[in-house]
């Protein structure tokens, strides 16, 4: 990855082609079958590191955590679990909902964890590492 020839021709990220199979990249396996720990971690928006596993905002003010990383096109995304507010036994916390993935768009990420985690009460949320457990209605 070092060598600037070389490293434009590497592919990271697993790539969402539709029906095009061409490359390793394109397949379904490293797409949605491949562990997530054993994908590609991250993603850099200017200077701005985002985390899977690490909650992050949305513009819309929406909490989620990325859980894998693709690209569409020249775009990447994550496949997410949104968060939703919850308070238990008093305390502002969160709730992640595994059974409702959802794509967005790196263009929508507006905050990673550590910037969320200083301005957190600006957006009057609660502390973004204060995870109660997580949700899952997949079974029903």
């Amino acid at each position: 990855m070092a060598n600037p020839r070389v490293r434009p021709h590497i592919n990271l990220y697993p790539e969402d082609a539709g029906k095009t199979m061409s490359e390793a990249h394109h397949g379904a396996k490293w797409l949605h079958e491949l562990p997530a720990q054993d994908t590609t971690p991250m993603i850099r928006i200017g200077a701005d590191n985002y985390y899977i596993h690490e909650p992050a905002m949305l513009q819309n003010g929406q909490v989620c955590i990325p859980v894998r990383w693709f690209t569409r096109g020249d775009v990447l995304y994550p496949k997410a679990w949104p968060m939703e507010q919850v308070v238990v036994e008093g305390t502002n916390g969160w709730c992640v909902r595994e059974d409702l993935e959802m794509e967005i768009s790196q263009h929508q990420l507006l905050k990673n964890f550590p910037h969320l985690d200083k301005d957190h009460s600006f957006y009057n949320i609660p502390h973004p590492s204060c995870i109660f457990g997580m949700f899952n209605l997949s079974f029903f």
